[in-house]
């Protein structure tokens, strides 16, 4: 069978692990890295891309739960074994090599193929953890009854922390490590995250019953006519609601807003103005008449969310809940509509 050619990065690691018996040394040359048992120790791959990441012995060891030293030791012992420098050190600051980089990239491969194959390999019922999830409102509406009753019945030992809140916010806890997976919207810049699709539910225009209508459909140009609630400013769906209103109109209409869902359907319900939601996470309200989905000539842009995490999680269950609501995304969008909900 032909196999693949190795990249650079996985060079490095077959080196790391095979060490330099290729050249002719002896195998007990090949200790440093290798446990009691003679395996590579992914653990010195985890350590290699924890540094790599946060730029200091001292916050690895916090990270890793291991003395400052011991990173070191390690360091050491993989770059002895490669015969090369993967970190430049100073008295500020850690940094990659060249050789270093490529190191981490393949690392990063080897330590995710194996969780994959732990994870593969052990069963449902014996993993086990706390993972912090972040959320939209949107997500907590529509998948997370879902997601939770498969981690109930598949992953009993598996406990959520469940913060809900803007997306802004969400991203930052996840770059501080304050969550593990975050479902909802990545924004631009997705350098170091590994992004799964989940769903895209379409956005329409809401108001509450008491709007006026003559019967024709609405058109952009009218809607800046009423109070409108935006999404925070910065959020993807405001900057698209500054794209869509008419050139130079926005300025000019009566602006609301709020980065809460609850919120925003008690100022429709209100009268205070419409806004643009999906009407999957507004049901009961439009069954019961309190709110009514508006005609408008132009569609407002769907908006598709995802189940994303950090390249190098702080969490191994991160995979896992990805996975997980990615199924139960699939699972609802079989019950609507795609103009409501698609895959």
């Amino acid at each position: 069978m032909e196999r693949s050619p190795l990249s650079k990065g996985d060079f490095c690691i077959y080196k790391s692990i095979c060490g330099r018996r290729a050249e002719g040394a002896p195998a007990s040359d090949l200790s440093n890295t290798r446990d009691d048992g003679g395996q590579l120790n992914i653990r010195f791959l985890e350590t290699v891309i924890w540094l790599s990441e946060l730029g200091s012995f001292r916050l690895t060891a916090d990270r890793m739960k291991i003395t400052p030293a011991a990173i070191s030791n390690r360091i050491s012992a993989i770059e002895q074994e490669l015969g090369v420098k993967l970190f430049e050190r100073d008295t500020r600051e850690v940094k990659l090599t060249r050789e270093g980089i490529a190191f981490v990239e393949g690392a990063r491969r080897v330590v995710e193929a194996y969780d994959r194959l732990v994870r593969d390999l052990r069963p449902s019922s014996a993993l086990a953890g706390t993972v912090q999830i972040g959320l939209l409102p949107s997500i907590a509406a529509t998948i997370l009854p879902a997601i939770l009753t498969t981690l109930r019945e598949k992953f009993p030992l598996v406990r959520v922390a469940l913060t809900t809140d803007a997306s802004v916010v969400l991203q930052e806890k996840l770059e501080q490590r304050e969550l593990d997976v975050i479902l909802g919207l990545p924004g631009d810049n997705r350098e170091n995250l590994h992004v799964d699709d989940l769903f895209t539910l379409g956005m329409f225009w809401v108001s509450n019953r008491d709007m006026k209508s003559d019967g024709l459909p609405l058109t952009k140009e009218e809607l800046v006519n009423y109070p409108i609630i935006s999404y925070e400013v910065g959020a993807i769906n405001h900057r698209r609601l500054i794209d869509y209103i008419p050139r130079g109109s926005f300025d000019e209409c009566v602006i609301h807003y709020s980065n809460s869902l609850g919120t925003t359907i008690s100022m429709i319900m209100g009268g205070v103005g419409i806004s643009v939601l999906p009407p999957i996470v507004i049901q009961e309200e439009l069954r019961a008449g309190t709110l009514k989905v508006l005609d408008v000539r132009e569609p407002f842009p769907s908006t598709k969310y995802y189940a994303f995490y950090l390249s190098n999680p702080s969490s191994k269950l991160a995979p896992l809940i990805a996975t997980i609501a990615s199924k139960a995304a699939q699972d609802f969008c079989a019950l609507y509509d795609p103009a409501l909900a698609t895959r």
